[in-house]
């Protein structure tokens, strides 16, 4: 946890905006910073379990790939800047008739704590325990898991069946096999 403190508040130093936003986000919220510390010394501590060093890289690769699905849904909603019915409509496949105020202010939340822990799991693997994985591998990863949920909520969100949905729909499946098949060679990776 020593690390991820000291990420944090070097994130929050950091020269890039959107990272040094989200670092203060955090630290200018006790009870928000309270919360993520807790939820995230949880994921330490299941990385940290098992007593062999190699399944602890493992599971920190485990818990930083969860970490970027479980900050896809506002992500999406930002880079897509879905608004009015359409995020509401958006939202209420995830959380479905819950109140929609509510489930937006939570998923924040999710984002932000997610974000956060993913940037100090990212930090540890590639700096601390100098894990390849956390280079060019995660970044494919990344990249390759966004294409695919993008396509897979534009689809979910898409109102009438046109010559892109069905395009659309013909690449979802290779989109997920690549971004499984990307997971489970980071996973592996020696």
């Amino acid at each position: 946890m020593r690390a991820s403190h000291a990420h944090v508040e070097a994130t929050a130093r950091d020269d890039s905006q959107e990272n040094q936003i989200l670092a203060m986000r955090l630290i200018e919220h006790p009870g928000t910073y309270s919360d993520w510390e807790n939820r995230h010394s949880q994921l330490m501590r299941r990385v940290c379990q098992p007593t062999r060093l190699r399944a602890q890289v493992v599971r920190m690769r485990e818990t930083t790939l969860a970490l970027i699905h479980r900050r896809s849904i506002f992500e999406y909603l930002r880079d897509r800047r879905i608004t009015g019915a359409r995020r509401h409509e958006f939202i209420s496949l995830f959380y479905g008739s819950r109140d929609y105020a509510s489930s937006v202010v939570t998923e924040h939340g999710h984002y932000l704590r997610s974000w956060v822990s993913g940037s100090c799991s990212r930090y540890i693997g590639a700096e601390i325990l100098r894990d390849p994985a956390f280079e060019a591998p995660l970044a494919a990863y990344e990249q390759w898991y966004t294409e695919y949920f993008r396509v897979f909520c534009d689809l979910q969100l898409a109102r009438t069946e046109t010559v892109s949905t069905a395009c659309e729909k013909a690449l979802l499946p290779f989109l997920k096999e690549r971004a499984m098949v990307a997971r489970e060679r980071l996973l592996h990776l020696r």
